[in-house]
Order: C-alpha cells, then structure tokens, then sequence
C-alpha cells in the first residue's frame, strides 16, 4: 500500500475513491466514469460541459521519490499517447465534447520535474491536432490536496475515520545489538518476577518468562510481514494505531507507581482492547491479544516500556 495523508491505498482503491470524488464534485458539469472496460483509453472519466478529462495514478506500495517521479512521468506518457492511439473510439466516447484540460491525479507529487513534464507533453499532444481536443489543450497534475474536502467527505459517508497526517505506519527500525536487547529483556524479567516468586523457583520461572519474551520479541517481525502481505490495509492501520498507543505506553511508564507486571498487564490489555476495537471485524480479540504479546516484547527489548 502506499501511504497518504488520507490513509493507505493502492491503484484500485485509489481510482475508486477518486471516482465518487469526481461524481461529487462535477455533478454540475455532467462528469461521465468511463469504465476500463473494453479497453484502457487513457481517461477514466470526463465532464460533458467543461471538458476535463482525468487519470488516476497512485502506486500499490511506497518507492523512493526518484523511483516514483519515473512512475508517475511514465504514467503520463504513456495515457496521453492512448488518446491517440484510441481517438476514434473516444470521439464516440465523448460525443460533442472536447478536451480542454486532461489531469493526472495522484496522491503527491513526487517532484516538481513531473510538471516540467507535463509540460512538454502538452505541446507535443498539441500537434498531434486531434479532433477531440480543443487547440489550447492543457496537462495538468493534481495532488489529493486539490480535492482534501471531497476526500474527507467520501471517507465519513464510508464510514472511515479521518486521517489527519502525524502518525506513520511504519514501525521504527531497530538498531542495536542483539546483546543489547537480550540484555534489556532479561533485566526486565527479573524486575517482573522479583518479589513475586519464591527465592527457590525464581531462577526457573526467570529464565522461561526470560525465553518467552525474547521468542515473543523474535517473532514480531514475522508476524507484522505477515499482516503487510496478506491485508496491507490492515497493516497500515496497525501500525498506525500502535505508533499512536506508544506514546501512551512511555508516559504511563513515566508516571506508574505500581508494580512491573501490573504495568506490563496494563499496558498488553490496553493495546488488545483498542486493536480489538478499532480494526475490528478484520482482526478479532485473539488476533488482537497476540499482537500486544508480540508488540509488548518488543517495547520491553528497545526500552519504550521500563520500570524505573
């Protein structure tokens, strides 16, 4: 998925929300979808009365911006050539109606030597002196910032929460040693068991939490690649929901005058509680429960949950 300010997407469910995007707020000049259907003609809708055309184009997973800026210079290239290609079958497509302005619109602009692009592909689809484009024909690039209030709108009629920017969704990598956190992890084991267990067993029930633990925190990377390639939505809002939880989870470590387990405890049935409620149906309270095991190792491992 590509991530947004409106949330993730990919090229399907971007074209799907641009297209109720576009029915809202073209109505008044008589905005027609095309359907990709039976064939691709480089416009996937239009508006009968001032004769704009759009294409939408967001990428199904994040590229670095160099990468992206070819994607998205390439996808130009190659739709405005389809109105060439296809002119007799759009003249039909668009009746009476000529191209004025033809958009590409894409979450971002990836750098501003796309427009420098459009540009020069206006002029050359200028000369090609097709019958279904009025002479001053215009290339133009939109990003979902042009559309912010439609957008939000379209997500509340869906019943999606908004999404104002400020939290990734992607977790932070980790950089230390191994050492380092099985270093952390052990230390912490103990402070969850001291006083707790009988001196005779502690040893015993230190070095089984001690390997469940560091498992659990092994683990977790697996398990969210998982998530990421089976419901990459999913994914994205997880991640998001616990990069949001775990400025929760460092003051309540800041403040907390109880025991370690009962912070531990707190804090593993906090993060399943709003999981199961937020992401829910898509993951239910079991699904829930193991993410906060696994996501609990590893704020024990990198130090984001401590006990004094």
């Amino acid at each position: 998925m590509f991530t947004t300010p409106y949330g993730p997407f990919d090229g399907n469910s971007w074209e799907r929300l641009c297209q109720l995007v576009f029915k809202r707020k073209f109505a008044a000049d008589g905005y027609m979808h095309i359907p990709a259907t039976p064939g691709d003609y480089g416009l996937e809708g239009f508006t009968k009365t001032t004769g704009y055309g759009f294409q939408c184009y967001c990428p199904d997973k994040v590229y670095p911006t160099k990468d992206l800026y070819e994607k998205q210079r390439d996808k130009i290239t190659t739709d405005l050539k389809k109105l060439q290609t296809n002119e007799a079958d759009l003249k039909k497509v668009l009746g009476s109606t000529k191209l004025r302005r033809w958009y590409l619109v894409t979450p971002t602009v990836a750098h501003n030597d796309l427009l420098k692009h459009a540009q020069v592909k206006e002029a050359e689809v200028r000369e090609w002196n097709l019958s279904i484009l009025e002479p001053g024909f215009e290339v133009l690039v939109h990003d979902g910032d042009h559309y912010v209030a439609e957008i939000q709108e379209m997500q509340l009629a869906l019943g999606k929460a908004l999404d104002f920017g400020g939290l990734p969704t992607i977790l932070p990598v980790l950089g230390n040693s191994a050492d380092t956190y099985q270093a952390n992890i052990m230390r912490k084991t103990r402070a969850r068991l001291e006083g707790r267990v009988a001196a005779e067993k502690l040893h015993s029930r230190v070095a089984s939490l001690y390997q469940r633990t560091l498992r659990e925190f092994l683990d977790h990377d697996a398990h969210f690649r998982r998530i990421n390639e089976q419901a990459p939505t999913v994914h994205s809002r997880l991640v998001r929901l616990i990069n949001g939880y775990e400025a929760y989870v460092v003051e309540t470590c800041d403040t907390w005058e109880g025991s370690p387990q009962e912070l531990t405890d707190k804090i593993r049935e906090g993060l399943t509680e709003r999981i199961t409620k937020e992401l829910g149906p898509s993951l239910d309270e079991t699904g829930a429960a193991q993410i906060a095991r696994l996501m609990l190792s590893r704020w024990i491992a990198v130090c984001e949950v401590d006990y004094g």
